[in-house]
């Protein structure tokens, strides 16, 4: 899968924009690279059921839902500027 479908799958209807701020903006690129770093990381099957392994599993949702939530305002922020996404395009 490439980055633009991987961000097309998770951002629908933000792809154009998503990729014009990525090249625009090198945070915001860091933003959406760590995001998919972390998405690839929650993916990969627990390597034990231990508590320490359950923290860092919690500690991974929580800052992939820290990435999300800087993306999503970006993307907002952006569509309003431009007028070329619709809020309810990048709800979640």
């Amino acid at each position: 899968m490439t980055d633009d479908e991987f961000f097309e799958s998770q951002f629908p209807k933000a792809g154009r924009l998503l990729r014009n701020l990525r090249e625009k903006d090198q945070e915001f690129d860091q933003i959406c690279r760590d995001y998919k770093e972390v998405f690839a990381e929650m993916a990969m099957p627990p390597k034990s059921h231990s508590v320490l392994q359950m923290r860092y599993l919690a500690d991974l949702a929580e800052s992939l839902s820290d990435l999300r939530s800087s993306i999503d305002g970006h993307l907002r922020a952006q569509g309003a500027r431009a007028g070329s996404v619709r809020n309810k395009d990048l709800e979640v």
